[in-house]
């Protein structure tokens, strides 16, 4: 019974020393990341073609994930993450929710684009993103659903790949 004891504890410790090695290192969502691959829905178009380069960093600090996003070359224009950009620039958002799991390398948030004055259509958008078992890419969804009122206005799904910069 003691030997099978210790063989229990010892692949129980082999497995936990195996999870904290490198492929749970490589999994993180931390790290700087470039845009390379937009497409809609079901799409198969790589919209991102004409667009200035996306980057993504993400950081976990005292447990929490912060984030910062810019478009070009600049890193000072950044702006915190979760951001929504459109070609006016970052619009003004409400962080309803922020996660990561580095372990599992998740990374999500959920916000809210507040409104143009005079106009009730808000914006609610869902970023969900999961690291490659090999840690170069960073793949996941921007969902995007309109409403105003009471109603619900439609949206749509960006399926995006990042790639690790640092």
């Amino acid at each position: 019974m003691k030997a099978t004891w210790r063989f229990t504890v010892a692949c129980a410790l082999a497995l936990a020393a195996s999870r904290l090695a490198s492929p749970a290192l490589a999994a993180s969502p931390e790290g700087r990341w470039r845009l390379v691959e937009q497409r809609y829905e079901a799409g198969t178009a790589n919209v991102m073609a004409d667009e200035s380069p996306l980057h993504l960093e993400l950081t976990i600090e005292s447990g929490r994930l912060v984030g910062r996003i810019w478009a070009g070359d600049d890193p000072s224009s950044a702006v915190p993450w979760p951001a929504f950009s459109s070609k006016a620039g970052s619009l003004a958002t409400d962080v309803l929710e922020r996660s990561a799991d580095p372990l599992l390398g998740l990374a999500a948030a959920r916000y809210r684009v507040q409104p143009s004055p005079g106009d009730d259509l808000v914006l609610v958008v869902t970023e969900s993103y999961q690291v490659s078992k090999d840690g170069s890419a960073l793949e996941g969804t921007l969902h995007v659903k309109f409403t105003g009122g009471d109603r619900n206005r439609g949206g749509y799904t960006l399926h995006r790949r990042f790639e690790r910069e640092k």
